[in-house]
């Protein structure tokens, strides 16, 4: 069960905190003068308008409107250039109210858009390996589980099944979702696959027939001890089940801290010609986003040009899209192509692979981490629509890690790339009918939905039925609905690995 906001022990928390959030897997940049006084701005902006309207500044912030008026304090801060200073044209900015009015932040921030989230996490808190890797449990339970909104006796339980199918579906506009995993040996996985299946039965049980709300993507992990070849026998069982939706791979992981790449003759080329022979032909692979304990080096997407050029019968969708936490995203320079999205473009170009192909990019933790910088956020989704293109850029979130996706899709929904600056860079429009390709019309036809159909019949399944009594009842007794786990930014992870013994590093 969840706490409720008449609990006084609880945090005075807005919906999203401006600035990077991290995902448990990085530590994230600092946050700059502009986010501390936007974050400052909402809670005064906050204050005013819930004392202005009698009621409690706790329910207001978890409204919609309390959405609204977090972006337009961004607005107002100014910050990544969301505001003209020295000249600076703004590259973007949010487009809703900063009265608190209700109704009007309804009408800029709801929708009734068909997203399919291709990245959504959670954990198995009675699995092996909570007990074959104590501290990758204790990482978890410490630090993912840590939600001050969740009520949990066991932290990890904060992460469990029922608060995916809660933070997804209940709290927010998912409409379908896939449901990744993470790479390890079976044993030490947070969430093996036969978890992964049960989830996917669970949830698609309360849908109507051929609307099912889950995919299931399966870890593919060469470089295992085990060999390569336990990995594509491995993925031949899952095809020839029909368990599998798309294949993930995180190309910066090995058990020795050594990564590998898509186009190495000996690891990556066979999953490749495996994924291929059985007709699963989607490749998810991690890049950029380097975690803890990742192969620098191997986290690079330069190899997705490369691949796809190879195989363009293949789809390799980039996670993350090749962000860097450490990286200022701009215009796209050839020159300054070592990190970031830059290297993606730049992969692309080298080889000649068109927009619109076979390369799909993927915004999963890295819209989360941008849109609080408007005008980065603009240059880097400006870059994947030019260069990926319009139809072959997909929404993800990587959540439960971060809470509910719902503030994210809100900020979405409101996000307004100036034209002038768009035009000045090359960039298409971030227009209406874009953005619903990105929520989940691109995704839809690279996995095979009918959208129309499966929104159709959503509508009406016991999901739907759940959602709207919740919020319902969230309305009434003021539930807590989008606070994030925490700690998410840069100081609260340094003393969360001091408090604890462990060390970080910059990346």
């Amino acid at each position: 069960m969840r706490v409720k906001k008449t609990d006084p022990e609880l945090p005075l928390a807005l919906p999203f905190v401006p600035g990077q959030a991290s995902n448990g897997e990085f530590v994230p940049a600092a946050r700059t003068r502009e986010h501390l006084h936007a974050e400052a701005l909402a809670h005064e902006m906050a204050e005013e308008i819930a004392r202005r309207r009698g009621i409690d500044r706790r329910r207001f912030l978890q409204s919609t409107a309390g959405i609204a008026v977090t972006l337009a304090a961004i607005n107002i801060a100014g910050c990544g250039g969301g505001s003209k200073k020295g000249g600076e044209t703004p590259g973007a900015t949010y487009d809703v109210p900063a009265d608190g009015d209700e109704h009007a932040a309804c009408e800029k921030l709801e929708g009734d858009e068909f997203i399919f989230d291709v990245q959504t996490h959670h954990v198995d808190p009675e699995g092996p390996w909570v007990r074959e890797s104590p501290a990758t449990a204790e990482f978890f339970r410490r630090f993912l589980g840590g939600d001050p909104s969740c009520s949990e006796a066991d932290r990890l339980d904060c992460l469990s099944r029922y608060h995916y199918a809660h933070d997804i579906f209940l709290e927010s506009d998912t409409t379908l979702a896939v449901l990744s995993d993470t790479p390890s040996g079976d044993n030490e996985d947070p969430l093996n696959f036969d978890e992964m299946k049960r989830t996917r039965e669970i949830l698609n049980r309360l849908s109507p027939p051929d609307s099912q709300r889950m995919r299931l993507h399966s870890v593919v992990v060469p470089n295992l001890p085990s060999g390569l070849q336990a990995q594509l026998d491995r993925m031949q069982a899952r095809a020839e089940a029909m368990d599998v939706a798309a294949w993930k791979v995180y190309t910066p992981w090995g058990p020795n801290g050594v990564g590998w790449q898509l186009d190495d003759p000996d690891l990556g080329i066979p999953v490749i010609e495996q994924a291929r022979k059985l007709g699963v032909k989607i490749i998810c692979a991690h890049k950029g986003l380097p975690l803890f304990g990742f192969d620098r080096a191997k986290a690079s997407p330069r190899d997705i040009g490369v691949v796809a050029k190879a195989y363009p019968d293949m789809n390799f969708v980039v996670y993350h899209s090749g962000w860097y936490p450490g990286t200022r995203e701009g215009p796209y320079d050839p020159d300054n192509a070592e990190l970031g999205v830059n290297t993606l473009v730049k992969s692309l170009l080298d080889n000649g692979v068109q927009p619109n192909t076979n390369v799909y990019a993927e915004l999963g933790s890295t819209w989360r981490n941008i849109m609080s910088d408007p005008t980065q956020a603009a240059h880097l989704l400006g870059k994947l629509l030019k260069y990926c293109g319009e139809d072959n850029v997909l929404w993800g979130t990587d959540c439960i890690w971060t809470g509910s996706p719902q503030p994210q899709i809100a900020a979405f929904r409101a996000f307004q790339m100036d034209p002038a600056f768009a035009q000045q860079y090359g960039y298409p429009l971030l227009t209406p009918d874009v953005k619903r390709k990105v929520f989940g019309l691109n995704a839809a036809r690279l996995y095979g939905v009918d959208p129309v159909v499966a929104k159709c019949k959503i509508d009406r399944d016991a999901v739907e039925q759940l959602r709207m009594a919740w919020t319902d009842f969230g309305g009434e007794q003021h539930e807590v609905r989008w606070m994030a786990r925490q700690p998410t930014d840069r100081a609260g992870m340094q003393r969360w690995f001091a408090e604890h013994g462990g060390r970080w590093s910059l990346i």
